[in-house]
């Protein structure tokens, strides 16, 4: 009888205790779910799609209980919020331009003048490197050397893994699609390659309606301005400058580096690069006659880079030319400096895709300096001569222009391009990248028609005056266009992202917010509020509502495009909306979620041995 008692005693305990630990390993959290538990506000600019990707982010935090004040601004008042007022929580930009260096310097980085995350190297301040580590990421990945190497791809890979996963500054979204038409008796054009390095290898297999001449290709654009690179601002005056002047080296359309007007350029070391030009390149006539038979040579280089570095609108990027030096006609030396701060030498691994400019015609421009005897005296009548007669050593030149009618480029037979003797260098793999192979009787002019308004670029493309067109804007003439054999339509991802930014300074009091986070101290408040936003918003919602789901989503801080230098293993916000509530419970917000305490399966576990235990024993005593 008292044996009994004791094991009825014990079992009680067992079960008593049991429900004990279950109780406190449990602890759901109380929550009223009518009411949001705090607002943001959100801002982008209007005139397109961006007010409704906001339209979709309030109704993705709404599940969160994140109620947003949804502003649109126009354009100018929206750029001003960007970099002067800053008064938002979350904002919504694209970034375009570049993209050839994984270095973005200037967006991401603490001083950088689009830094709109305000992001500071306090918030993940790094004793032993003595500055945030993001901060640290950014330097030395310009410090790499050489520029396209595996040490550098991984220490990005590294890079973006961090800033994505424990600063959480932006929730990518996606990065858009170009789509152009073409008339589909134009064989071999790539619209990913562009016009320039597609012209040995296409032409017309027979003329299409409204066709005049199957010896020139028509395209549109806007009024051109300046041809003159160093000061450029628009894309119709860089389209034409572009065919006519050549570059140093040249980014074909998967990032691979080749030589064109340099026959070779190698580092010396880490700091020195030494520049061979190609030679047997005879430049264009000049609108002058006042030169013949002119050569480019390494002296056209130096020009050029000088001119850059101290009379381009673009002066400050070219700060990391330390020095340089003509060695003889064809080789120069180029001295990099990556940190003028310093008093040795630094590299500076982004200086690789500055060697992709137009090379200039010293021997026109350069005609007088002023008192210094080295800088060009731009106020020389050829400088305003050239910016309107551009020639130059590439496939064209320029044949006639009418105001507000149309340009007309014609086909230089004597460039260098279609110079076998030239083209034969192997470094150049020239016949698979460019065609021109043996034979070759292509298309001898490019008629540019000035027509801004996109409709009547439309009419004019289906009346044949026009041979390909730019269909990005119209996706229902765009299916219309893929459904009729007289057409042929391409696309390509575009050199651009979209992100949900979020201001992380200090005044922001939620998604600002460095106190660490009540149910895991080594996240922010802050933080766990933007990751839960990147989780619960659904991009693909959003794509394929807007965007028929042909945008590219994105997931790194990096164009999609941008092939190799992207994390393929980068964290991922895709949307999940367990993982959202997670993060706004983590960082103590009521948003009726229960998080399971981490040690309840142990406790379980361990109590139900001791039961086990505990039953074993007393039968053990009964049996003896």
């Amino acid at each position: 009888m008292k044996i009994t008692k004791t094991k009825t005693l014990l079992l009680v305990g067992v079960i008593v205790a049991i429900f004990v630990v279950s109780s406190v390993g449990v602890q759901p959290i109380k929550t009223n779910a009518a009411e949001p538990v705090f607002t943001l506000v959100a801002k982008t600019n209007g005139g397109g799609v961006r007010p409704d990707y906001l339209n979709f982010l309030k109704q993705h935090l709404a599940r969160i209980r994140i109620n947003v004040d949804v502003i649109v601004q126009d354009w100018p008042t929206f750029v001003g919020e960007l970099i002067a007022f800053r008064d938002f929580d979350i904002c919504y930009v694209s970034l375009t331009g570049g993209g050839a260096d994984p270095d973005f310097t200037g967006v991401y980085d603490e001083n950088g003048s689009l830094n709109l995350f305000g992001y500071h190297t306090s918030m993940d301040w790094d004793e032993d490197k003595g500055t945030g580590l993001n901060e640290w990421y950014m330097k030395e990945g310009t410090l790499i050397m050489p520029p396209d190497s595996e040490e550098r791809v991984q220490h990005y890979w590294a890079w973006q893994q961090y800033f994505m996963d424990k600063i959480c500054p932006m929730a990518p979204t996606f990065s858009p699609r170009g789509y152009g038409a073409q008339w589909a008796t134009l064989v071999g054009y790539n619209y990913t390659d562009g016009i320039m390095q597609s012209w040995g290898k296409m032409d017309f297999v027979g003329t299409h309606a409204g066709q005049i001449s199957d010896d020139e290709l028509v395209r549109v654009d806007a009024a051109w301005s300046d041809f003159n690179p160093l000061f450029q601002d628009d894309t119709s005056s860089s389209f034409i400058s572009n065919a006519v002047l050549d570059t140093l080296i040249a980014y074909d359309a998967d990032l691979s580096v080749w030589p064109h007007l340099a026959q070779s350029y190698t580092m010396i070391n880490d700091t020195w690069l030494r520049i061979v030009a190609r030679q047997g390149i005879p430049w264009g006539a000049d609108p002058d006659a006042s030169f013949l038979a002119e050569e480019f040579d390494i002296y056209d280089v130096y020009f050029t880079f000088y001119a850059w570095k101290h009379v381009s609108n673009d002066q400050h990027l070219w700060n990391w030319i330390e020095d340089m030096e003509i060695i003889d006609q064809w080789t120069m030396d180029l001295f990099i400096d990556g940190d003028p701060d310093t008093p040795e030498n630094d590299p500076y691994a982004p200086f690789l895709p500055n060697l992709n400019l137009n090379i200039l015609p010293e021997h026109y421009l350069n005609q007088t300096q002023l008192a210094d005897g080295v800088t060009p005296d731009i106020t020389h009548p050829s400088w305003n001569t050239f910016a309107t007669n551009v020639f130059g050593t590439d496939l064209f030149e320029i044949d006639s222009f009418t105001e507000g009618v149309e340009t007309v480029l014609s086909l230089k037979t004597d460039c260098w391009k279609l110079d076998p003797l030239v083209t034969a260098d192997p470094a150049l793999n020239w016949e698979e990248r460019f065609g021109f192979g043996t034979g070759w009787d292509g298309m001898h002019k490019i008629r540019i028609r000035i027509i801004p308004d996109v409709q009547t670029q439309l009419l004019e493309f289906e009346a044949g005056k026009v041979d390909l067109i730019g269909i990005t804007w119209n996706p229902d003439k765009r299916d219309e266009y893929v459904a009729d054999s007289d057409f042929t339509v391409q696309s390509d991802t575009l050199y651009a992202f979209g992100f949900f930014g979020f201001n992380m300074r200090e005044v922001r009091p939620v998604i600002g917010n460095r106190a660490p986070a009540p149910l895991d101290s080594q996240l922010s408040v802050g933080l766990c509020v933007r990751k839960a936003i990147a989780f619960a918003i659904d991009r693909f919602e959003i794509n394929d509502v807007i965007h028929r789901g042909e945008y590219q989503i994105s997931d790194t801080p990096l164009y999609p495009k941008m092939g190799v230098w992207n994390n393929p293993n980068i964290i991922r916000y895709n949307h999940d909306i367990d993982k959202a509530r997670y993060y706004m419970t983590v960082a103590g917000y009521d948003v009726d979620y229960t998080i399971e305490s981490p040690g309840f399966g142990l406790l379980i576990t361990l109590s139900s041995l001791v039961a086990v235990a505990t039953i074993s024993i007393v039968f053990y005593r009964k049996k003896k």
